[in-house]
């Protein structure tokens, strides 16, 4: 790591063939999105800040319990898997497009940090009985993930001040736009100062899902789904998306929230609006869902819409049962839970 830290530009360069200005960039959030648009930014040559609201980066990407879905990845080819994406890639031109450089953007950034050993390509449901997601052999993919950036990144930022700074408990209050209407930098409180940075400002964040409230992001427009229980947590308050609305931003697809067939009461909360989301692996690796009866109700390795609706016409409360044999795929996962 120390090496690394000092060598940038990074070697295992990402295949892209538009380069970015050099100068400072400000990156507005430190989960995975804002990480990742970090490392591209130094391998460009520019100078990053990264502001995060929290004391910790990571966001919510670190407790990501499934992986990633990547059609036609390395992983796939070496395991004799021929997967265009095409089921994928149909949804929408923004899809397509993402099918089509998805995978070699994420084998550059899982390269840079030298945890491809750590990577596996397993079923999951809603992909048509496709191995094709990219989970870890161990631990959550989230975590193993965002910790190696982290880490890395914290190196950077000792060696190399110059080239990046991480600041964290400092929460974006505005986004500076002059009359021209460019957004020219950001105004930032942290404990009991407010300052301004001036720069190329990247909003790398805009998780909503977790302020139900009435005049929420997700209360105005999903209110169906703010009276369910959430597997996001008070990073996930739309804040970001406020602050883009607020200098004229536009937005769209609010209203397609994720609803996850599978969740569990922390220890000790069974009332709680919170709840633990159940990584999918299990049902890949050929975990059952029963409903009060004990009796299968609906094709486990189905979409989440379709689990989803059979749950809601099903008599719970619901189990998730996996065999021995099967569970040795993902022990680490079943002793978790």
């Amino acid at each position: 790591f120390p090496a690394f830290a000092h060598s940038f530009p990074l070697t295992a360069r990402r295949p892209s063939q538009v380069d970015m200005a050099e100068g400072r960039v400000i990156v507005v959030g430190g989960g995975l999105a804002g990480l990742a648009a970090t490392c591209e930014l130094l391998e460009r040559g520019c100078s990053v800040t990264i502001l995060e609201k929290k004391d910790n980066l990571g966001g919510n990407s670190s407790k990501a319990t499934d992986g990633v879905a990547a059609p036609g990845s390395a992983l796939q080819a070496a395991a004799g898997i021929n997967d265009d994406g095409a089921d994928l890639a149909k949804e929408s031109p923004a899809a397509e497009a993402l099918i089509g450089t998805g995978p070699k953007d994420f084998e550059w950034f899982t390269k840079i940090f030298g945890i491809d050993s750590e990577l596996v390509v397993r079923k999951t449901p809603g992909h048509n009985g496709v191995a094709r997601t990219i989970g870890t052999k161990t631990h959550f993919p989230g975590a193993v993930i965002t910790y190696a950036s982290i880490n890395m990144l914290q190196l950077i930022a000792v060696a190399k001040p110059e080239r990046l700074e991480i600041i964290t408990s400092a929460s974006v209050t505005k986004l500076l736009s002059p009359s021209s209407g460019k957004v020219t930098g950001v105004e930032y409180a942290k404990g009991d100062s407010t300052k301004t940075l001036s720069g190329h400002v990247i909003i790398a964040c805009g998780g909503y899902a977790g302020d139900a409230s009435a005049d929420s992001v997700l209360g105005k427009n999903a209110p169906d789904f703010a009276k369910l229980p959430t597997t996001s947590d008070d990073r996930s308050s739309g804040d970001a998306i406020k602050l883009c609305t607020a200098v004229g931003a536009a937005t769209e697809n609010l209203s397609k929230v994720d609803c996850t067939p599978c969740a569990a009461s922390p220890p000790n909360m069974p009332d709680s609006a919170f709840k633990l989301v159940v990584s999918d692996a299990i049902c890949g690796a050929g975990a059952k869902l029963l409903d009060a009866q004990g009796k299968r109700f609906t094709d486990e390795m189905a979409s989440k819409e379709v689990r989803v609706d059979a749950m809601s016409k099903a008599k719970g409360p619901f189990r998730l049962v996996i065999t021995e044999s099967e569970a040795a795929s993902v022990q680490w996962l079943c002793d978790f839970y």
